[in-house]
């Protein structure tokens, strides 16, 4: 692709912002259903999680139809419902994202579409300019973040702090195991910095969101509610960059 990351991140950005802005969305949450039906004319169908003949695994899978249209299952929640819906508008306005990245539209390329709709789903739920202006609100708290984002899960809103300027590192502990580990400034590998151990053991212990800076990191942490298991979200910023 004769594109770098960052004119498709770029491109995707300016798709979005003229989205909401002739469907007339000035604040979030984004209503990726309602872009998806009334706005763009995409049907959705919600079909039950399970099927004669065809296991969940499967049935859950099958988000976009053949035909274009966003296919739901009855079990998901609502930001899984959200998330597939801007997977569909994604893959719905791919063409439109070609021609403003000045390469052809190929429905074959299944390896560069998939990219989209895992780009462009949550830069349509937490839009940049949104994002940006709520960080500042909300004083980086992901909590808060996720009240004003409320068709983003979680975990979908902490992941968008990488794709800003400020140097981090966001991880996602499952009941202790680091799940994911992510960052924006060279850190890699799934080992939390003893900085980001001690935030998460007392977050463990506690239940409460932690705040702690130490050894040169200032790390954030909360609890996830209404998960089977304990997982927590780390967000770590580098003292000096």
């Amino acid at each position: 692709m004769d594109f770098s990351a960052e004119e498709l991140f770029e491109a995707i950005d300016r798709l979005v912002v003229g989205l909401l802005e002739r469907a007339g969305v000035e604040t979030p949450p984004v209503d990726a259903l309602y872009l998806a039906r009334e706005h763009l004319g995409i049907p959705v169908t919600i079909r039950p999680s399970r099927t004669e003949g065809d296991d969940r695994h499967h049935s859950r899978r099958r988000t976009i139809s053949a035909q274009g249209g966003i296919i739901l299952t009855d079990d998901m929640t609502p930001t899984q419902r959200h998330k597939v819906a801007a997977e569909g508008i994604a893959q719905a306005l791919a063409p439109q994202l070609c021609r403003q990245l000045g390469i052809p539209f190929d429905p074959q390329q299944k390896l560069f579409l998939g990219q989209v709709r895992t780009l462009f789903a949550p830069r349509l739920l937490v839009p940049t300019r949104m994002f940006r202006s709520a960080q500042r609100e909300c004083q980086k708290d992901l909590l808060a973040l996720h009240n004003v984002f409320a068709t983003a899960s979680p975990e979908m809103v902490a992941l968008r702090w990488l794709d800003l300027e400020e140097p981090c590192v966001v991880s996602i502990v499952d009941d202790g195991v680091v799940a994911l580990r992510r960052s924006n400034c060279g850190v890699s590998g799934k080992q939390l910095f003893p900085a980001e151990q001690q935030c998460h053991d007392r977050i463990a212990q506690l239940g409460q969101p932690q705040r702690l800076r130490q050894m040169g990191w200032t790390v954030r942490g909360w609890p996830l509610p209404d998960r089977l298991g304990q997982r927590i979200v780390l967000h770590s910023i580098p003292d000096e960059v």
